[in-house]
């Protein structure tokens, strides 16, 4: 069998590609559409340097083209590059020949037309003459050193000339051994430079043979302790399982006091072997082959044009997902190589458009069997493809973690890269294919891709700030990977391995070293904490056990209690099973904790002394804990309030002797669904023997309402009065078979029954088949949607949210934190209601962005619902909710109709967000949230979002997170101080009490006051009294599911219409905010029915007609109206008289 020359891999042999694009779908998607096809031209336009910049840098790079080949051979000692020769052991270097270019082209993006705003750098490699070096020199980082010599030889040339004066040194791919000169041309004295120039030096192929930067050769002389590690065997015996063992410990230990810095950096004399130096060889080889890479890149565009604006989508996409700036992931360069690999496997050609050709690359990228083999590039005729027998692809797989080799077979392209980073680009990539292919996307598609720019706290569910001990010295002249690169690693597998099932994907964000001047300062090894990123599987994040091997495989649990210490315990499961396993003690409020306290274990177990590790998983519980009523305590009641209900339900349908039976029961509220932000705590009145604890006996109880269907019947009366009065009748009946069967408290009502039970009160609501008719009736006799019609409605929601709920664990406290947030700004309730916050946390969960799974914690779906209420376009089009995918093309299409119509008429609502039942999105939005309502909630969002990112994505940031759930008091134009003790839960309240807004009128209650009944206490009852007069006869003053902050709201929402809009927080809140109308501020005609708050307005020309009628606001009036309308609830007015 013939061998390939190029490989020395059998001619048979199969080369690992990219598997096939499968076909786009017959139905209508994404690809398909024209409008795509439009944005992405405009973005192009966009993002594409003009003509006329064009020719400003043509006439630059011509200039420095000019100006180096015009330099002279000179003799220079190392003095010019001092401190970055010492960082790479280079100190004792002799005299070093330079010589000018022999070469200076333009490379990269800008030879290939694409460049993308705003990061114009243009890219130009010059040729460093094989003169400079000896036959040597790829040893010891001696080119390196003399390829940054040469540079700094330049860069102190062309600093003579005034255009190229300002310059940087950048290190590539993160690579400390290869700096390249930043410029950044002064065109004129008073502007400032738009693009950069970066020179990167190169050498030819025929510099150095490629057979001795194999992956397997070692080019550096190994440190002392890496010597030992490499020598040991000549020491340590390597036969029997003792000796194997003695091995690996000595190994181990070497490594271990390597990374922390402990071991000597001198070199070993004559017993130490050079180890394989990968990466070390790879950034020898890379300079090598630009000119052969230029070409790929150079042959597929001209053989698809429309390729290189392809790129530059790429690239703004990538940009957009936070994956262009990551140093151990795809960079511009990689992402067009990969582009060229597939026109070379004909994946690509000139009949795609733009949109075609984006998707097939991504498809591309998102399959996992693309680099399950690793990459080969089809083999050229280079001088770098006939230097000899290229590495076999198994060694290319054993030496790098990702494996991208190009057309010579000797350069691995993908050499920096990390299996991480590559998992993290693929599952962007395969959720944008998705988007490309939903019909449902439709025009939204575009946004997902290329304008929603996202972040770590976008992006992962838990974040965590490692910090661990730096070295002292770069030590680049002995180690392939540095040492900062080694302890980034070992981080993550300590990550990986704690969390196991549990994490689907971890990423540590590697730190960049820095160098200011190679002749002042060397490298710097980069300091500060580790940001580490993890996304978590949210069926199996919140489990509070790991099962490890079983106790008969002596070695694997070994190696188990050896991780994680005395946290290791032998246990019997059910199964009969014996093994070793970990079990972490949490209460019900701090599931969502767990992944915190795996990681901080296994961190803090096998980190070096002085490590610290900060998370942040629980820095918003606070928000939900009251001062009565800690976090377990609500959880315990929540659970004892479903078992309330089913109780009830179960013995509701078990009565057979009513006139029509209850076939089932469905609840209503946000506590049964679990994500009221408060749940009602057992009540001694109402049967609870729980609030003794507390030290308080609330007067109000919150209701948790439950939806009875009735059996069919054709007796209904068909007058919708005579039909209310059945259903109240029925629901008497009701009370009574319950008082009488079960021994509960109820009481019956025209509207509803509340029943007593277990400490909860529930109130339940009747609804017969012949409920929808009469609610559809009501809906044409009155513009205000039906009772009926509302409670449908509300049993829909509640079955769409609680399913999602049901799908992930982390949705329900997110929903909470989410309503909490709204609420302490004053929109929730009166503006937004509870169900539409809900809705909008839902779309938050479902996978529809092309960045990011469903979130697995609550604090990520929380943030989820901040990036979604700022940056979708409310104005532009309806927020969609489908999570079983309901909804067909057409459907889609009729909702943005009647967005589109509603829109033209001027009719549009604050937030439109359409479900499957509610193509119109009418269900959940209310008359109040106005225009400015909603540019308020989305400014809020939008600042809490940022301020989350500085606080934990910084971990200087002294701030407390919850900070965000404080609302600016200046956004009013008045405010409404309410008396603590007349507010049913003032407890929950986030803004402490304002009575220091008061004023000295204040004081003056005007006699408003005065009454026993004005000043009655629904904070409590008091507990003396309780004990005085027994349950029993307290218990008919126990107000059920009573709220004076929401009746008093409504009374001045009826009063004021038009004039102002009233915000509170309902969950506790002191104060209520007034911001006047535009209306409440102009001078209009008198009113008869409002001259109560009017006063004669000021005119210029007294003698017009106007000034005798026209009138305005009295602030004084409005203060006593407001005071008289809230008697016993109104504590003071503050009104602003500009």
């Amino acid at each position: 069998m013939a061998d390939n020359p190029a490989s020395g891999l059998p001619a048979t042999a199969a080369v690992a590609q990219v598997p096939p694009v499968t076909p786009r779908h017959p139905v209508a998607n994404a690809t398909e559409s024209p409008l795509l096809q439009l944005e992405l031209d405009a973005l192009l336009s966009e993002t594409s340097p003009l003509p006329e910049e064009v020719a400003v840098f043509e006439g630059v790079v011509e200039r420095l083209k000019q100006a180096l080949l015009q330099l002279k051979s000179v003799q220079v000692g190392p003095e010019q590059a001092e401190a970055y020769l010492s960082s790479l052991g280079l100190s004792g270097m002799g005299p070093f020949p330079f010589h000018p270019p022999t070469g200076v082209t333009v490379t990269g993006s800008s030879a290939h037309q694409s460049l993308a705003k705003p990061n114009l750098v243009i890219d130009v490699a010059v040729t460093v003459p094989k003169a400079c070096f000896y036959e040597k020199d790829h040893l010891d980082c001696k080119y390196h050193g003399k390829r940054a010599l040469w540079l700094t030889i330049v860069a102190a040339q062309l600093k003579k000339h005034s255009v190229f004066k300002q310059q940087e040194w950048v290190l590539l791919n993160n690579d400390a051994r290869k700096p390249a000169l930043l410029l950044k041309p002064l065109l004129s004295a008073d502007s400032n430079p738009f693009f950069s120039i970066r020179l990167i030096s190169t050498i030819t192929q025929d510099t150095f043979p490629p057979a001795k930067l194999t992956p397997d050769r070692g080019n550096l002389r190994p440190a002392t302790a890496a010597a030992r590690s490499a020598t040991a065997a000549a020491a340590v015996p390597t036969s029997g399982v003792k000796g194997q063992k003695k091995r690996k410990r000595a190994d181990a230990d070497a490594d271990q006091a390597f990374i922390q810095g402990k071991a000597d950096v001198t070199v070993e004399p004559r017993a130490a072997v050079r180890l394989p130096t990968p990466r070390y060889n790879t950034s020898i080889l890379a300079d090598m082959m630009v000119d052969d890479h230029q070409q790929a890149l150079q042959s597929a565009t001209d053989a698809i044009p429309k390729l290189s604006e392809t790129i530059v989508l790429l690239k703004v996409w990538m940009r957009k997902h936070g994956l262009s700036n990551q140093a151990d992931g795809f960079n511009g360069f990689l992402v067009s190589m990969f582009a060229v690999h597939l026109v070379q496997q004909s994946r690509l050609n000139d009949a795609m458009s733009h949109v075609q050709l984006l998707r097939a690359i991504l498809h591309g990228l998102s399959d996992s069997r693309s680099f399950s083999q690793g990459l080969f590039m089809q083999w050229g005729e280079s001088q770098g493809s006939r230097a000899g027998t290229a590495p076999s692809q198994q060694a290319m797989r054993k030496a790098f973690e990702v494996v991208f080799v190009d057309g010579s077979g000797w350069c691995n392209l993908a050499a920096h890269v990390s299996k991480s980073a590559l998992k993290q680009l693929q599952g962007c990539a395969k959720r944008s294919v998705s988007l490309l292919d939903c019909a449902a996307a439709g025009q939204h598609t575009f946004d997902d891709l290329f304008l929603t720019r996202q972040s770590p706290l976008t992006t992962y569910d838990y974040l965590f700030h490692v910090n661990i001990p730096q070295p002292k010295a770069a030590q680049l002249q002995t180690q392939d990977v540095p040492r900062w690169v080694q302890a980034e690693k070992k981080l993550l597998g300590l990550v990986k391995q704690a969390l196991g099932p549990r994490a689907t994907l971890v990423r540590v964000q590697q730190r960049r070293p820095s160098m200011s001047s190679p002749r002042r300062s060397g490298i710097t090894p980069p300091g500060g904490t580790i940001l580490v990123g993890v996304q978590v599987d949210p069926a199996a994040a919140l489990q509070l056990r790991d099962m490890g091997p079983p106790a008969d495989d002596v070695q694997a649990a070994a190696k188990f209690r050896q991780f994680w210490g005395d946290k290791a315990e032998l246990r019997r499961f059910q199964d009969g099973n014996i093994a070793e396993a970990v079990v972490w003690e949490c209460g019900p409020a701090e599931r969502h904790c767990v992944v915190d306290r795996v990681v901080t274990y296994a961190l803090g177990r096998h980190l070096p002394a002085g490590s610290t590790v900060s998370r942040h998983a629980d820095c918003l519980d606070s928000v939900l804990q009251s001062k009565h009523a800690e976090a377990n305590a609500q959880i315990q009641a929540s659970r004892q309030l479903d078992a309330a209900v089913d109780r009830l339900s179960k013995q509701i349908r078990g009565l057979t002797h009513l006139t029509l039976k209850v076939v089932s029961t469905q609840p209503l509220s946000s506590t049964s669904r679990h994500t009221a932000p408060f749940y009602p705590l057992p009540h001694p009145l109402a049967g609870g023997g729980a609030a003794a604890g507390t030290g308080r006996v609330p007067r109000c109880l919150e209701a948790t309402e439950l939806l009875l269907q009735l059996e069919g019947s054709g007796k209904w009366a068909d007058d919708p009065k005579a039909f209310r009065k059945m259903k109240a009748a029925l629901g008497v009946q009701l009370a009574q078979a319950l008082e009488t069967s079960f021994g509960l408290d109820a009481e019956a009502s025209e509207d509803y029954v509340d029943v007593l039970t277990d400490g909860f009160a529930i109130r339940l609501f009747l609804f017969s088949n012949r409920d929808e008719v009469m609610a559809a009736r009501a809906d044409e006799e009155s513009s205000q949607p039906s009772a009926s019609k509302v409670l449908s409605q509300r049993a829909q929601h509640h079955g769409l949210v609680s399913g999602l709920a049901g799908q992930n664990a982390a949705f329900s406290m997110a929903a909470r934190l989410a309503v909490r947030w709204v609420a302490a700004h004053m929109m929730a309730g009166t503006h937004l209601p509870v169900e539409a916050i809900e809705l909008i946390m839902a779309a938050a969960f479902l996978p529809a962005s092309a960045a990011m799974p469903p979130p697995g914690s609550p604090l990520a779906g929380f943030v989820r619902f901040l990036h979604l209420l700022s940056q979708h376009p409310w104005k532009d089009r309806p927020l969609v909710v489908d999570p079983s995918s309901e909804l067909i093309p057409a459907q889609h299409k009729d909702i943005d109709r009647r967005f589109d119509a509603a829109k033209a008429k001027g009719q549009l609502r604050g937030f439109t967000i359409c479900t499957p039942s509610d193509f119109d999105g009418s269900a959940w939005s209310q008359d109040s949230m106005n225009a400015g309502m909603r540019q308020r909630l989305v400014k809020l969002a939008g600042r809490s979002l940022q301020v989350l990112q500085e606080q934990l994505e910084s971990p200087e940031a002294d701030v407390p997170p919850s900070t965000v759930f404080r609302t600016p008091l200046s956004d009013f134009d008045a405010l409404i101080a309410l008396r603590e003790e007349a507010l049913p839960h003032p407890d929950r309240a986030i803004l402490g009490s304002v009575a220091s807004t008061s004023t000295d009128d204040d004081a003056e209650d005007d006699g408003l006051l005065s009454s026993k009944k004005a000043r009655a206490r629904l904070h409590s009852i008091p507990r003396d009294l309780l004990q005085k007069k027994g349950p029993g006869k307290l218990r008919k003053e126990l107000l059920i599911g009573f709220d004076p902050v929401s009746l008093f709201l409504h009374r001045l929402q009826e009063r004021y219409q038009g004039y102002a809009s009233f915000c509170v927080d309902g969950l506790g809140g002191h104060v209520i905010g007034i911001k006047w109308s535009a209306k409440a501020q102009e001078a209009a005609p008198f009113d008869v029915m409002k001259a109560h708050m009017l006063e004669p307005a000021e005119a210029e020309d007294s003698s017009s007609a106007l000034h005798v009628q026209a009138c305005t606001l009295s602030v004084s009036a409005l203060q006593m109206d407001i005071k008289a309308l809230g008697a016993g609830l109104v504590r003071h007015v503050s009104l602003s008289t500009t």
